[in-house]
């Protein structure tokens, strides 16, 4: 026991060596080249089990030493994921596991097209944790400085813009305001203007908000400007009623909304023209519908308030279906057209399709709707119990969460109304 020990930590001092002084430049090794002509075998991996970017070595055969031509992925319940692979000696693989689903999943190697799956599966252990950004309850205002001076009023938009930043919309002083933690820095960058949802392009590059009231300006944020804001055009006085998100298509060449009057309409962002898609969805509410879309599906899904529930419609309108909840002011877990809501507001998605939704009043959790099986469930918060209380999601506390968007590498960043600050839901 003690000879295999000993030979198991010598083999993890020379793979950390190999790991150091690999490039990731995609050359080829001093070692023999694969042989199309022989099979490709995986003998084991090593560690067994651990998170997102943990250093993972594949033993083999005939692994070749063309990096290009050698892939590694981890396969869950859901889809296959690809890992970084940085290195490749014929005999040995060294990579990086990436962001996958919480349990035992497949590892497969993939050299020349060639695809042989491991025998024994790696253990991904999902870590979260709540974290309180900026701002507090307690101490509110309009006031920037560094992330734990500066002071918040009532928040009900936020957009992730990469690089841990945000921008952040404040209902109460209204005013956009720029968060980021690489910077240990709060500016505002727009005063006096009052928006919710934000709309966010692909790169990130860009961020669209509109008016919460009439006649509903629209301004663009963009990176190369320092975000500050450039008046785009105006959604216009037919819709008189609040407005409370904006989403992007797939193109990104229109603006999709529905008022609280429950009219889905879209604004045309190089001609500012305005084109009424469905005068009665049937989506009322007292502030207008959050809304995002949907790629996987390409649907947009607008949350309800004041309906208990989130619906999904078509990009021409035609289509508005109840999709999760409509069953009374409640939380209440279950398949979508089981659940219940007690406030649906802000609404974000992740890299795989699933829905993420901050239920507010009466609520005061974080709430996934699962793509694998339509089942909403509560990811982070305690039922009704508002508070600022940070470190594993189910013992965290929010103080009516409004809006969450996801900066796609693992992290959910919060809005909070009454909580006035800005947290961070991390999933690794």
């Amino acid at each position: 026991m003690k000879m295999k020990k000993k030979a198991i930590f010598m083999i993890s001092v020379a793979a950390l060596a190999w790991l150091t002084a690999c490039k990731d430049d995609g050359t080829e090794s001093s070692s023999a080249a694969h042989d199309p002509s022989s099979p490709v075998t995986v003998d084991f991996f090593m560690p067994d089990s651990g998170r997102i970017r943990e250093k993972v070595i594949i033993k083999g055969e005939n692994f070749g030493n063309d990096l290009s031509k050698v892939e590694v992925y981890f396969v869950d319940a859901l889809t296959e994921r690809a890992a970084t692979v940085i290195g490749v000696d014929n005999n040995t693989i060294y990579c990086l596991a990436p962001r996958q689903l919480d349990g035992k999943n497949a590892v497969k190697v993939v050299v020349h097209g060639k695809e042989v799956t491991a025998a024994t599966r790696f253990g991904y252990t999902v870590a979260e944790n709540v974290s309180t950004i900026s701002g507090s309850a307690s101490s509110t205002g309009l006031v920037d400085g560094t992330l734990a001076t500066a002071k918040f009023s009532y928040i009900h938009g936020i957009a992730a813009i990469g690089n841990e930043s945000v921008l952040v919309f404040q209902r109460d002083n209204a005013s956009v305001r720029l968060v980021s933690v690489p910077d240990n820095a709060v500016v505002t960058v727009h005063n006096g203007f009052q928006a919710a949802g934000p709309a966010v392009t692909e790169d990130k590059t860009r961020v669209y908000a509109a008016g919460w009231n009439s006649p509903h300006v629209v301004y663009a944020y963009t990176k190369a400007a320092g975000w500050a804001p450039t008046r785009v055009g105006q959604l216009g006085t037919q819709f008189s009623g609040r407005i409370r998100g904006l989403a992007l298509d797939a193109n990104e060449e229109w603006l999709y909304f529905c008022d609280a009057n429950g009219q889905f309409a879209r604004f045309e962002i190089a001609t500012q023209r305005v084109e009424m898609l469905n005068a009665n969805t049937g989506a009322a509410t007292s502030d207008g519908n959050y809304i995002i879309y949907n790629p996987f599906d390409g649907y947009f899904y607008a949350a309800c308030a004041n309906k208990f529930g989130i619906y999904k419609i078509s990009p021409d309108g035609t289509e508005v279906i109840p999709y999760a909840g409509f069953n009374g002011a409640a939380v209440v877990n279950g398949y979508v057209d089981e659940c219940a809501f007690a406030q649906p507001n802000g609404l974000a998605l992740d890299e795989d399709g699933n829905i993420f939704v901050c239920d507010g009043f009466n609520a005061y959790v974080i709430r996934k709707i699962s793509v694998i099986n339509n089942y909403v469930s509560i990811v982070a918060g305690a039922i009704n119990v508002a508070g600022q209380v940070d470190g594993n999601p189910m013992d965290a506390r929010f103080n009516y969460p409004y809006d969450i968007a996801n900066d796609g590498e693992g992290n959910y960043w919060i809005a909070e109304g009454w909580g006035c600050a800005v947290r961070r839901y991390a999933v690794e």
